[in-house]
């Protein structure tokens, strides 16, 4: 998975951890995450180590039903401008075209899309990158924080007429999943949605601000175009990924693709805390953990795609990344 996540959005987790008495600062350190930048909404946290926060946090606490308290702690400006828009937009439509259009300031690996059918408004999400390999605690903490937002704009009466998760239904905690979603929820399906009555879509929301959200939309754009511009993390990940299976992913091939100096590549890296080598390191992992769960690729072919000089070397390194053989996390899987 290539992409980033806004670092406010790490306040959320901090909170959550600290009304369970948990000191959040050792677990961002922990998962790679300075806890410094999460107050700033210009500094993106890769995902890898946001996922990871994340993942830390649900087994630490062992608590399938934990994502849900992330509406009793989160707040709109966590989301930068577009949480604010979301308050201020005049209809429930307007509030969730917003987070289509502009869900990639908050979470750049998935997409938002709104359609209608049989007078059933249905909210969906795909991965951008493929698939998403994520904890079920991210796609909680994600229906949960949609459905808040939804209830804090229209109405605390507002109920969805279905929700459906990726992730397979939780062994516990199914109660407190219905008494916060209120209506059928299904689980381990392949199109993670929520159904709304289309009817709710345009009725007048009573908080509404037609031109601070429109303000606010000129933001979101704006951060947008920077994001797209100046992402050098990403950038640097979707360079690597072209050239892998070219075998030639030199420091300096990739800068010359990113139109920048070797020196300049490495200095800009720094700054987001990390370096060439790692984001080397961290795309061939992901896509190695892919390639092998997929099955349709052999250890061969797999070497030669994510630029490898032999299958052994491969083989050390993906030991060196998993503490296992790549047959033996495709057992595993």
């Amino acid at each position: 998975m290539i992409g980033t996540a806004i670092a406010t959005a790490g306040r959320i987790l901090w909170r959550m951890l600290e009304r369970r008495g948990i000191d959040p600062e050792p677990l961002f350190k922990e998962a790679g995450l300075d806890p410094d930048s999460r107050d700033n909404p210009l500094v993106r946290y890769p995902i890898k180590e946001a996922r990871l926060a994340w993942t830390r946090a649900s087994k630490m606490l062992g608590d399938p039903a934990f994502g849900l308290t992330i509406a009793t702690v989160w707040q709109p400006s966590d989301f930068h401008a577009l949480g604010c828009a979301f308050m201020a937009s005049t209809t429930l439509r307007d509030a969730l075209n917003r987070l289509v259009r502009y869900n990639a300031v908050v979470y750049d690996v998935i997409s938002y899309s709104l359609a209608e059918q049989d007078g059933r408004a249905i909210l969906s999400y795909n991965p951008v990158h493929g698939k998403l390999d994520e904890p079920a605690i991210l796609e909680d903490t994600r229906w949960a924080v949609v459905l808040d937002a939804c209830r804090r704009v229209y109405g605390a009466n507002l109920d969805p007429l279905e929700v459906i998760f990726w992730h397979a239904e939780p062994e516990s905690g199914m109660d407190e999943f219905i008494e916060y979603y209120r209506c059928p929820l299904r689980f381990g399906e392949p199109i993670a949605s929520m159904t709304f009555p289309s009817e709710v879509l345009d009725r007048p929301l009573p908080g509404s601000n037609r031109e601070l959200a429109l303000s606010l939309d000129r933001t979101l754009i704006d951060y947008i175009e920077k994001l797209q511009r100046d992402d050098i993390v990403s950038r640097t990940q979707s360079a690597i990924s072209e050239y892998l299976s070219s075998g030639d992913i030199a420091s300096e091939v990739v800068a010359g693709k990113l139109n920048i100096g070797t020196r300049s590549l490495q200095r800009k890296l720094a700054a987001e805390g990390t370096t060439y080598r790692k984001l080397l390191d961290s795309v061939r992992q992901e896509l190695a953990e892919s390639y092998v769960t997929d099955g349709n690729f052999s250890l061969t072919e797999i070497s030669y795609l994510l630029g490898f000089s032999s299958q052994a070397a491969f083989s050390r390194a993906f030991k060196r990344w998993t503490g296992v053989t790549p047959r033996e996390f495709r057992d595993a899987a």
